[in-house]
């Protein structure tokens, strides 16, 4: 998929979506959770926040994904509602978000299977989504990449880092109260 591609197919989705805030990561165990709960939790403070986990699960990449229920159709979007689990969702929901799904999907019907997503919450809803799959094909109003110093960055992650707009690694409060407040300004407008 080329660039010019992803920007057509994604400004009617920029224009109606300007409130997704995407983190994603150049490897597992960076902080990418632990920076969108932290993010959601700043957040709630003034607005509803939606929780969004997508995964696209490519066969070479079991070993980034982590035990996932095996008995997940390929093309699945489930809303968590379990507060006492160690999965992402959960923490998600604890950190304070209204509502947080895990979507699914192959790669190439992420896009679709996103959009369905966006029929189950209120329209301009703030969503705070934890993916590098979806990266390659919206384009969100903030493009946050987490990673470890020091880390290999796995393959299908390196191109994420040219479409990001921020990479920050080991995020603190004071680097989520900026980005939020620069946010903030953006959604009065």
């Amino acid at each position: 998929m080329n660039i010019t591609m992803r920007l057509d197919k994604n400004r009617l989705l920029q224009t109606a979506q300007p409130q997704l805030i995407l983190i994603g990561g150049t490897g597992r165990n960076v902080g990418k959770t632990q920076f969108a709960c932290d993010l959601i939790k700043t957040i709630v403070k003034d607005y509803d926040v939606f929780g969004l986990k997508v995964s696209s699960v490519f066969p070479d990449e079991k070993i980034y994904h982590g035990n996932h229920d095996e008995t997940l159709e390929i093309q699945s979007l489930f809303e968590e509602k379990r507060l006492h689990t160690n999965k992402d969702t959960s923490r998600m929901l604890r950190a304070g978000a209204r509502q947080v799904f895990y979507l699914r999907s192959d790669n190439d019907h992420i896009l679709e299977n996103y959009l369905h997503f966006l029929q189950l919450i209120p329209e301009k809803s703030i969503i705070v989504c934890e993916s590098n799959s979806l990266g390659y094909h919206v384009n969100p109003i903030k493009h946050i990449i987490i990673t470890k110093r020091g880390a290999a960055v796995k393959p299908r992650a390196q191109r994420l880092l040219s479409l990001a707009d921020m990479v920050l690694s080991s995020p603190q409060q004071k680097e989520i109260n900026e980005i939020y407040q620069n946010l903030k300004t953006t959604w009065l407008q």
